[in-house]
């Protein structure tokens, strides 16, 4: 189906569900955007019009060759759509004008999904060479601190200190700290004055 517009001469390959119009599709065509595409493809979704361009060069993501991807996954399921190839030369022009082609009136195919079982019971454990070990977890031993022996060194440092009287693990000196609003308040006063007072107690009887 031969198609001579403002916005060029196309031949109709697909038209699905009687989407083409003319008017429409002269009205929502931007010669900046889809000139340098050798395919138009409109589709409509809630009475809204479409264009989308595709070329001829394998290697580009609009590819011709995606069209029908592009139709299954962008487009609304079941959406009227048009596919446009732009004619250009005359002798394609004449070939289509003597002899016309009827545009597709079905919609694509759409692919079914294939989803595979997993078939746990065709599982098959094989044993590894001693050279490339498999790594085993034990649940039993997981998040437990390993029990570890003292060195002789070590040993002998302990049961010096027990003799002598004196605990291996040293304990923290006791600390207090103090919390005033008062101006001028400096922390451990009380305790220096306080010891202060005692020094010269034991000097006056002395």
């Amino acid at each position: 189906m031969l198609i001579d517009s403002k916005k060029g001469q196309y031949i109709v390959e697909s038209n699905y569900r009687d989407a083409f119009r003319l008017d429409v599709f002269e009205e929502k065509y931007i010669e900046e955007c889809f000139d340098k595409y050798l395919y138009i493809v409109g589709d409509i979704s809630s009475g809204i019009l479409r264009l989308k361009g595709f070329d001829s060069n394998p290697k580009s993501k609009n590819y011709f060759g995606f069209i029908e991807d592009y139709l299954e996954l962008s487009c609304a399921m079941g959406c009227p759509y048009y596919i446009l190839k732009r004619i250009q030369s005359d002798k394609e022009y004449q070939k289509e004008l003597s002899h016309p082609s009827e545009p597709k009136k079905d919609g694509f195919v759409i692919h079914n999904l294939t989803k595979e079982n997993f078939d746990k019971e065709g599982i098959v454990l094989e044993t590894t060479p001693k050279e490339q070990p498999n790594i085993v977890l034990e649940s039993e031993k997981l998040n437990k601190i390993p029990k570890g022996e003292l060195s002789g060194d070590l040993k002998e440092l302990v049961k010096q200190e027990e003799s002598n009287g004196h605990s291996v693990v040293e304990k923290p000196e006791a600390s207090q700290s103090y919390v005033s609003s008062s101006p001028g308040f400096v922390p451990n006063q009380n305790n220096r004055r306080n010891q202060f007072n005692k020094n010269n107690k034991k000097r006056n009887k002395k």
